[in-house]
């Protein structure tokens, strides 16, 4: 089934004849080919958050539909399945919360898939539990937004919903909203093909290794002790777009704009051309169709400096993120955690991961993304800094048209070949791409 052609406008009104199929077209319950990907993930963790009476309950069994095996969790299901009679007041609503809590990590610890959390989540900090779950139980979060839906007012929520609930009642709400802006948006594989590229990479390096000025520069001339010398990344991603994270809102345009809400939550090809290997850190090269670029964060260039009075208020604004942000920057270290390079990464079934043999073709710059895979033990490297470092060293490499050549390429062991930037850093392109499949979300901390 093809998804349909959509608008992220509000246009729908709380409480109207609309059909909810209509209503909540989001690619995850309108694609097929993401469907099955999904299904066939092993882990994620739907997010579904909205003011009271903007369709929660019908999302969630419309998810339950799609994806039978959910389990589905919610604050709510505290007053429904217990045998509380308290009355919804702050101490009742803090239990039905820790409920809700519990429930999620029981259902990370059981492997559940996927998972369903459920709640109003009005406020940024209510999701934080859920978010580092997800973190430490290595499921890749989709936030599925009822509010963006809808055409949405006191007045109207008053009228629609089922609770009696007054317009001042909405009015104190709707202040309350937050929107949760990722720190990353890109495309994110399952685990299975995640450790079939840790494997790939491996042998990669290995080649690498014939290469006496690598080892010369690297003071490296051992495999086991090459494979020391970096930490893979246990969550593995292609950066579409991301920021420092003390300037991370700047993503809320990019992140609300009507192009990436379409395609957020569906599924995409992504094929590996190679990997960029500096002392630091190591990238795979990805290849980024036409759609792929369109979804890529555009690169501000010489953005004037605002002076006066609006330069002041920027000022004061940026203070303020840079306080919040010190927290989440911890935070977001907890999300990028590594092991060593060398272990053998086993995958529990047999990976959907495809080898295509190589076309010889060249490899343009602007047709090429990045996703960390590694970096020297010890270290941290957040993803805009290996963003920008990846696209300095892959430009400084490539020639007038922005492309590097094949027959720029060096010859290695097992039909591999390398390219070498001038100031220490290596291509290696295998004789065949890497092509699997990934699901277009954010990196939420």
């Amino acid at each position: 089934m093809a998804s349909k052609q959509k608008s992220t406008k509000q246009e729908f009104i709380p409480g109207s004849l609309s059909e909810s199929s209509d209503i909540f077209d989001f690619p995850f319950m309108t694609d097929e080919t993401t469907i099955d990907f999904l299904k066939d993930h092993g882990r994620i963790m739907f997010i579904i958050r909205g003011p009271p009476g903007t369709g929660k309950v019908s999302l969630s069994e419309m998810l339950i539909d799609q994806f039978p095996t959910a389990t589905v969790c919610s604050a709510d299901a505290y007053f429904e399945n217990t045998f509380s009679t308290q009355k919804r007041e702050r101490e009742a609503l803090r239990q039905s919360h820790e409920f809700c809590h519990a429930a999620v990590e029981t259902a990370c610890q059981s492997d559940d898939h996927p998972i369903i959390v459920k709640n109003t989540h009005m406020k940024r900090f209510e999701l934080q539990t859920y978010l580092n779950f997800a973190a430490q139980y290595n499921y890749t979060v989709i936030m599925a937004v009822t509010l963006h839906k809808f055409k949405v007012t006191p007045e109207i929520l008053a009228k629609s919903n089922t609770k009696g609930l007054s317009v001042e009642y909405f009015k104190r709400r709707l202040k309350q909203w937050e929107e949760v802006i990722p720190v990353c948006v890109g495309w994110f594989p399952n685990q299975e093909d995640m450790f079939h590229l840790l494997n790939e990479l491996q042998k990669a390096l290995d080649a690498l290794l014939g290469d006496g000025k690598f080892c010369r520069v690297m003071n490296m001339f051992d495999k086991a002790e090459l494979l020391m010398h970096y930490k893979a990344r246990m969550l593995l991603y292609s950066i579409a777009a991301c920021e420092e994270r003390t300037d991370c809102y700047k993503l809320r345009g990019y992140y609300l704009s009507e192009k990436v809400q379409e395609d957020y939550g569906k599924c995409f090809t992504t094929t590996i051309l190679g990997y960029l290997v500096t002392p630091s850190f190591i990238c795979a090269v990805v290849h980024l169709n036409d759609t792929q670029k369109a979804l890529r964060q555009k690169q501000e260039r010489n953005k004037p400096k605002s002076d006066g009075i609006d330069s002041l208020v920027k000022s004061l604004n940026r203070l303020e993120l840079e306080n919040k942000s010190i927290e989440s920057e911890e935070n977001l270290k907890q999300h990028t955690k590594t092991t060593h390079l060398g272990d053998k990464f086993v995958s529990l079934k047999t990976t959907a991961m495809d080898k295509v043999c190589s076309d010889d073709r060249v490899i343009n710059v602007d047709d090429c993304g990045c996703m960390l895979l590694a970096e020297t033990g010890g270290t941290y490297h957040h993803p805009k800094e290996v963003l920008d470092s990846f696209l300095e060293l892959m430009n400084g490499g490539a020639d007038e048209n922005g492309e590097i050549r094949s027959d720029q390429l060096i010859e290695l062991e097992e039909n591999m070949r390398a390219y070498r930037f001038p100031n220490d850093a290596w291509l290696i392109k295998p004789p065949y791409d890497l092509s699997f499949t990934t699901v277009f979300t954010g990196l939420y901390v």
